[in-house]
């Protein structure tokens, strides 16, 4: 017989769990009654269906009732789903059920755990379906509500890693979005009352720190748009929020999204003039910037661009992703100018920020030797000790296939000889031999599972498509006779030779 096991073992010729799965064979094999399979009989149980149909109603019932008494929330989840009542006691019911499951999975440790995280939301998802089915849309956003809330109030309580609570909101927030829209050939008084508990219900407090699903709210104000009266009353609620923020860096950003809302509904029901007012008073923010450019960009008005690009590389001196953002558009506004100077100026600044795509276009600029060109970068990338000059060195001498760069780089960086050994094995063909080696024993000597050994194996299946079967086969037999005393890794050497 022969067997083997991916566990990472290493200390014996066979690890427990093959002697387990002998074991198990052996009481199979040997079992008196164990014809051909080594099963037993089964004997089918009745189905539950069939047992309950030959149950009266009176004995079903108290069957549901003995079961609802040992699980409360089984109870409170039977009564919102069967029993009917007026909006006061059907919101009081949901609140039960809400609170039973809480208690249900917090237990007396008053937390939530990953294990339990998505039954927990499985059975909170069930008011989803109630919210679904109640005709008064005012009750339907009230549950919404209640359950909304408390899923909010649960990422304080529970393990959320696997982001259940999350979708759990989410969800809960587009339904809400469905009635909304729904409602929009309702009666105004109506609609105006869904408004108004929208309003509200972006003031709750268990949003603090949850800005995004605030601002989902508020968004949702914005389908009463249509009406002059609601439209008034969220821009005045939009500014005054705003205003309240204004300073406190951390609400910068839900400060943005809420002045978006209330330029779209300028974009809308305002004047053109009114819209492009709004943009200028808000530059300060990223998308408002943006929106401008785009403006000054499809009327050709580049030098505009170029003003608004300069500005936004000034404010946001202190993020590098938003200064290149602005300097891709000014680069791009130079180049329709035509102004050729300016262009291969910005454009070595972004390709020494670590845009590469750049040194192509920075290329056909050049007037003079292109060698030349190539050389000077090079230099100036190889001085360069960061991150960046780094990478960009490495792309470019690969660019122009510069094969005496690329490998004294490799010899300094052995790690990365599988990525060129194609590039280099015709030149280069014993170094880079050599190189794969030193490369593999370090990779052998870090590996300690079956997994790993199986990726020491991986590379040694490459290196003899650049090195040949002998030096493949001479590095095997090195490495079994070093690690002889890790079977596994013997065992996975050995099938390479077969």
């Amino acid at each position: 017989m022969y067997s083997e096991c991916d566990c990472p073992y290493d200390f014996g010729p066979i690890c427990k769990h093959q002697v387990a799965a002998y074991f198990e064979l052996f009481v199979i094999l040997n079992s008196k009654d164990s014809g051909t399979s080594g099963k037993k009989d089964v004997v089918k149980q009745p189905e539950i269906k069939e047992v309950l149909n030959n149950l009266s109603k009176e004995e079903l019932i108290r069957i549901i009732i003995d079961i609802a008494k040992k699980d409360i929330t089984l109870k409170n989840s039977l009564i919102v789903k069967y029993s009917n009542a007026d909006d006061g006691q059907e919101l009081e019911k949901c609140k039960k059920l809400i609170d039973s499951i809480v208690r249900k999975y917090t237990g007396r440790e008053g937390f939530i755990t990953y294990r339990q995280n998505s039954a927990f939301v499985s059975e909170m998802e069930d008011l989803l379906d109630k919210v679904r089915d109640t005709d008064d849309i005012l009750l339907a956003l009230d549950i919404a509500f209640l359950l909304l809330q408390e899923a909010v109030e649960a990422f304080q309580y529970a393990d959320d890693s696997n982001g259940n609570i999350g979708f759990l909101v989410t969800e809960t927030i587009e339904l809400i979005g469905e009635i909304v829209t729904d409602s929009a050939d309702l009666y105004i008084d109506l609609r105006e009352k869904i408004f108004n508990k929208l309003v509200l219900q972006s003031d709750n407090k268990v949003f603090d720190g949850w800005e995004d699903y605030r601002i989902d709210i508020l968004r949702l104000c914005a389908e009463f748009a249509d009406v002059e009266e609601l439209r008034n009353k969220l821009r005045m609620k939009i500014e005054y929020s705003v205003n309240t923020n204004l300073g406190d860096e951390y609400k910068r950003y839900s400060n943005e999204r809420m002045l978006k809302i209330l330029f779209e509904l300028i974009a809308e029901y305002g004047t053109q003039e009114e819209a492009e007012e709004f943009i200028k008073a808000n530059l300060n923010f990223t998308s408002f910037r943006e929106l401008l450019i785009d403006k000054y960009m499809k009327d050709k008005n580049y030098h505009k661009v170029i003003e608004l690009a300069l500005a936004g590389e000034k404010k946001d001196k202190q993020s590098a992703g938003l200064v290149s953002k602005w300097k891709k558009i000014r680069y791009e506004a130079y180049k329709e100018l035509c102004q050729k100077e300016e262009q291969e100026k910005l454009g070595k600044e972004l390709l020494f920020d670590g845009n590469f795509e750049y040194y192509r276009e920075l290329k056909e600029l050049v007037t003079g030797h292109k060698l030349v060109f190539y050389n000077n970068i090079k230099q100036e990338l190889k001085k360069d000790k960061g991150w960046h000059g780094r990478n960009m060195y490495l792309k470019l001498i690969v660019e122009e296939n510069d094969l005496d760069e690329l490998m004294e780089f490799v010899r300094e960086n052995p790690r990365i000889i599988e990525e060129y050994a194609g590039m280099l094995e015709n030149k280069f063909k014993d170094e880079v031999i050599e190189i794969y080696k030193k490369y593999i024993k370090a990779a052998a000597n870090s590996s300690s599972n079956r997994r790993a050994y199986q990726g020491v194996c991986g590379i040694l299946k490459r290196f003899k498509k650049i090195a040949g079967k002998k030096n493949q086969e001479d590095v095997i037999n090195e490495l079994i006779c070093l690690y002889r005393k890790r079977p596994a890794f013997v065992d996975e050497l050995t099938k390479l030779n077969k």
